[in-house]
């Protein structure tokens, strides 16, 4: 029996072999039917037949055992047939003796896009559905295989570890299996695979595996990146286990795609704030980009955006094309400063985690400009300031957002910039060594600086200190005084800057060409020399030492003979300084007269400002650090998940942070997307709440699947097999089973010929 059952694996319909069992008794119970009819009675006359058929008796007994027989077998042949028994590869190996436990590992995608629900089953649910099957397969046809349950976006957790599929634990299996949820992370392919080799190659007992993968197979993660369309990469994302199984050991991957073909989703994939900092009272402009990654243009897409409690009227794009993106630009007001919690939502659909996005920015109450005036006066007229601090905090009811702080050179060197967005040197003459020191930092930590010279600027100095041949944040090299008593006229070389697209209308309707400049320095940019275009904003994840070595740009320049620069800009570190290379007052021009003046001031002030901190631009699965300065601050901060009050206030405290600058608090577990909320003590009494937002994955809402060729091609030279769908689970080229129902039907209606041929040939001899 223990040898039938490794060949006969199962049957599709069990019940009617177990009937065809029964079924074979019918022949046997009409045989003794019969034999009951007749009555004996002994004759006589017949006495001498009856000694004839004694002679004959055991040769036609076995004659009707043989009918018999044949009767009985083609009744379960029939049943068999209807029972569908089929063989099983497994089986067969096992009972010849080729059989070895294999290590069974499922690795089931719970990344976000797994969520996608186009009707009452989600993605998801079809893949735990997969699993299920499977799980079902390896108890019946090889109990002694272990199973183990990964998640991807968990490898280093796995749910169930080499488990032998007894009643019990393949009862807790399922029973964790059907508690499993999607996740609002994302998992990288080739980090999981690298997962799965660790563990196999933990354990030296694993010589063969099987390893499941049940996922969407989105485009963005499971796409060849070579450009070559025929072969493979020898490094593809199975490269791991096939490393493993290089040591004479037994691999098979099989891949089961149940992903939606062609899912539409639209999605929040960007929010950003388009001012440097946001000021309490005055209006800003948050930039919300849409994406549809459906291939059918999406009508009517309602964007609601709230702040804070408060919702803002929100606004609607008409259409969005097919695999387009859209970006739409909304007005808010903050009314109080601090940190403030900011979303962006457009209408649900089959995937609603990706129809919001998140932002923490830090309101301020006012745009903190330190201006070091170089040429102080009694008469406000004669003084360097006077003309640019009225213009950056002009009177009257409407506040400019600007808040302005007037030292002189000695104050300077003892100000701390850090309190400070904006530092503007106003024709100074040099200044020091610490002041040199404080400016650098001050712009690598994302500070802006806006320099005006004029006649008392020692040159060589700010070469040497704020320069250095590139090294420093100094744009250019300052060379002599140009210029004529007819005067230059000022250019605008990137009519896109920010600071000056509101002033360089083609034509020049405003007039600023007309404004005459009598002296102005000759400078050299740094990098390309006197490179025109727009600026480069850099990269966010961008070292500071590689943003400081980045080239300096002309935004403006003047139209004399050597045409110089007149503004210059270049990202240092993380921040900004801006050159102007002529003085802040009338001295050598008339710009203050001018209406452009005040824009244009106002406009490069509110560009080179320190950037608000928006509470961070973090991923699900990313930590968040939170600088906690301890002269301030107790320790222990208390940290508020988007769950809470369902869920628990948690504590952290705050250690060294790794740079070994201050102290910071670090969360880990932003297992979900939303606000969350820092809650720091006084020292003197009191908390301040700090936000975080946290968001999904932009990428991950891009459905689109890739299909096998492209899996070809990126998974490398290792053999696999590919389903697509559950229904197509156990069809196909990887069918582990064979039906042979056919061969009962054809042995039955042979047995049934012979019985008939046998009871002729025997009943005519009687």
């Amino acid at each position: 029996m223990g040898l039938l059952a490794s060949i006969l694996a199962a049957f599709v319909t069990p019940a009617l072999f177990f009937g065809g069992a029964c079924a074979a008794a019918i022949p046997i119970i009409i045989h003794l039917l019969a034999r009951r009819r007749f009555r004996r009675i002994r004759w006589a006359a017949i006495e001498f037949l009856v000694d004839a058929e004694k002679r004959n008796r055991r040769r036609i007994r076995m004659e009707e055992w043989v009918l018999l027989a044949l009767r009985c077998a083609a009744v379960v042949l029939i049943c068999l047939a209807l029972a569908r028994p089929f063989f099983s590869p497994r089986g067969m190996a096992f009972a010849f003796g080729d059989a070895q436990r294999t290590e069974r590992v499922f690795v089931l995608d719970d990344s976000f896009s797994m969520g996608y629900r186009p009707e009452s089953e989600s993605v998801f649910d079809r893949g735990k559905r997969a699993v299920r099957r499977l799980l079902e397969v390896v108890r019946r046809e090889a109990p002694q295989d272990t199973v183990t349950l990964i998640r991807m976006t968990a490898v280093d957790n796995p749910v169930e570890t080499g488990k032998y599929l007894d009643d019990a634990q393949a009862s807790e299996l399922l029973e964790r299996l059907n508690a499993l949820a999607p996740s609002q992370r994302t998992a990288g392919p080739r980090a999981v695979i690298e997962g799965v080799a660790e563990l196999l190659a933990n354990d030296p007992g694993i010589v063969n595996a099987a390893v499941y993968v049940i996922s969407d197979f989105q485009r963005h993660d499971w796409a060849p990146t070579r450009p070559e369309k025929d072969g493979s990469d020898e490094e593809g994302i199975l490269a791991p286990l096939a490393e493993w199984a290089g040591s004479g050991r037994a691999l098979r991957p099989i891949l089961v795609n149940v992903g939606e073909e062609g899912a539409a989703n639209t999605a929040v994939t960007d929010l950003q704030v388009q001012a440097r900092q946001l000021v309490a009272g005055n209006s800003a402009v948050l930039r919300a980009t849409l994406a549809n990654h459906g291939d059918a243009p999406v009508e009517n897409i309602e964007v609601e955006i709230s702040v804070g409690q408060f919702a803002a009227a929100a606004k609607r794009v008409p259409t969005l094309a097919g695999r387009k993106t859209a970006s739409l630009d909304l007005e808010v007001e903050f009314p109080r400063p601090g940190s403030e919690e900011v979303s962006v939502r457009v209408p649900l659909d089959a995937l609603p985690i990706d129809n919001v996005r998140y932002l923490a920015p830090e309101i301020t109450s006012a745009i903190r400009i330190l201006v070091v005036n170089g040429e102080p006066a009694a008469d406000s007229y004669g003084d360097e300031m006077t003309l640019l601090a009225t213009a950056l905090r002009p009177e009257g009811e409407v506040f400019s957002g600007n808040e302005l702080t007037i030292v002189d050179e000695l104050e300077f060197e003892e100000t701390n910039l850090a309190e400070y967005h904006v530092v503007i040197l106003a024709n100074v003459y040099r200044p020091g060594p610490r002041a040199v020191q404080a400016v650098e930092r001050f712009v690598q930590r994302g500070g802006g600086v806006i320099i005006f010279l004029g006649d008392q600027v020692d040159a060589d100095a700010y070469n040497a200190e704020l320069y250095r041949g590139g090294e420093g944040p100094l744009p250019a090299e300052i060379g002599e005084i140009a210029g004529t008593d007819e005067g230059a006229h000022l250019v605008i070389s990137d009519r896109l800057h920010p600071a000056l697209r509101g002033v360089s209308a083609e034509g020049d309707p405003l007039g600023l060409g007309r404004v005459a400049f009598l002296r102005y320095f000759a400078c050299v940019p740094f990098g390309m020399g006197a490179v025109e275009g727009p600026v480069d904003d850099g990269h966010l994840g961008e070292s500071v030492s590689a943003a400081a070595r980045r080239p300096a740009r002309t935004v403006a320049r003047f139209d004399d003979a050597d045409e110089n620069p007149a503004i210059i800009e270049r990202r240092f570190g993380r921040g900004r300084v801006l050159l102007i290379t002529t003085s802040a007052d009338k001295e050598w021009h008339y710009w203050p007269d001018h209406p452009t003046f005040l824009p244009v001031m106002m406009e490069l002030v509110s560009h080179v400002a320190r950037p608000a901190d928006v509470g961070g631009r973090y991923i699900v699965g990313t930590p968040i650090e939170l600088d906690v300065d301890p002269a301030l601050f107790e320790a222990d901060v208390s940290v508020r998940t988007p769950a809470y009050p369902a869920e628990r206030e948690f504590t952290v405290t705050a250690a060294p942070a790794a740079d070994g600058r201050g102290h910071a608090v670090t969360w880990e577990h932003t297992d979900a997307a939303g606000v969350y909320r820092f809650v720091l003590k006084r020292r003197e009494g009191g908390d301040v709440v700090r936000l975080a937002a946290v968001n999904v994955d932009p990428r991950e809402s891009d459905l689109s699947t890739v299909d096998a060729d492209e899996l070809r091609r990126s998974l490398g030279p290792v053999p696999f097999e590919y389903v697509r769908g559950v229904e197509d689970l156990f069809r196909g080229p990887s069918d582990a089973r064979s039906e042979f129902w056919r061969s009962f039907v054809l042995a039955a209606a042979c047995l049934l010929m012979v019985e008939q041929f046998l009871a002729w040939r025997w009943g005519r001899r009687r």
